[in-house]
């Protein structure tokens, strides 16, 4: 058996809003060949990957038939090979950046706090704003939906822009990546790069809401005419900071962010995202883009 089964299994723990939503099936690959096999048995069916849960939005209350659950929770090995990091896809950016501490490389400690695992983050190409995980990957392994075959691929330049990836477009699938391991960034002194990563949590734990359910940053930053806009800034200004629907909110500490106060529901978000947008188009005449994915 190359892949788990569980049936009728709430997806509260599977996103991190903390909404509640059941699923028919949740599958769990064990290895490369289960994920092929999955998606070969399926293809009748709306597949939805789950990462560690972050940048998505349950809309339903219960996932039937039509929907089968992939979850990379057993694909989480770490190693170093041939002067690589090699993490599979459900490898926590967490783990990540604590294995690579462990090794004596710095360069990772910007992944130490970012909600999400090594499949979904190459996905997005998740970071900050300065740095994102594209410009440390070597290599990635993926299973092609087209050929259905998996593939293994040096990375280019052009395989990432901000927040998205080719594999985005094309729709493929994250199995594992090789991160580089640069020569200036062997042999670090293990507690400067310990300090660092310390340094960068705290900094999040000051700006933004950890102490309630969220799903990350939930608009993309706009960008005209070369001109970057920040969304929080854009919230004060239309008095978005604080607003209350349901059990939801915009953060009162960081308006980019929208939380989870206990009991929210998908329409509770839903109308907080759509009034968002709606007061932003009015005032500055910027159409937001949601960063999360809506399921």
């Amino acid at each position: 058996m190359n892949y788990l089964v569980i049936k009728d299994t709430s997806l509260k723990h599977y996103n991190t809003l903390r909404l509640e939503a059941t699923a028919h099936t949740i599958l769990f690959p064990l290895n490369k060949e289960g994920i092929k096999e999955i998606f070969q048995k399926n293809k009748d069916k709306k597949i939805v990957l789950l990462g560690n849960g972050s940048n998505i939005l349950f809309s339903e209350k219960y996932y039937g038939l039509d929907y089968v659950f992939v979850s990379f929770k057993h694909l989480n090995n770490l190693s170093v090979e041939n002067n690589q990091i090699i993490a599979e896809a459900g490898v926590t950016l967490s783990e990540l950046s604590w294995y690579a501490l462990e090794q004596g490389i710095k360069g990772f400690e910007f992944l130490e706090d970012i909600p999400g695992s090594v499949g979904g983050a190459v996905i997005m190409n998740a970071g900050t704003y300065k740095d994102t995980i594209g410009q440390l990957i070597n290599e990635v392994t993926y299973y092609d939906k087209i050929t259905e075959e998996i593939v293994s691929d040096k990375v280019t330049e052009d395989d990432f822009v901000r927040r998205n990836s080719k594999w985005a477009k094309n729709d493929d699938l994250i199995i594992s990546v090789k991160f580089k391991m640069l020569e200036e960034n062997k042999n670090e002194d293990y507690t400067h790069i310990l300090k660092e990563m310390q340094r960068i949590k705290k900094d999040r734990y000051m700006k933004q809401p950890r102490n309630f359910p969220n799903a990350g940053s939930v608009f993309k930053r706009p960008n005209l005419e070369g001109k970057d806009y920040i969304v929080w800034e854009l919230f004060d200004g239309v008095g978005l900071r604080g607003k209350k629907i349901g059990d939801a909110s915009i953060s009162e500490k960081h308006p980019g962010f929208i939380i989870n106060h206990g009991e929210a529901t998908y329409d509770d978000v839903l109308s907080l995202i759509d009034l968002a947008k709606e007061k932003v188009k009015k005032k500055f005449d910027i159409d937001l883009e949601l960063e999360w994915k809506i399921i």
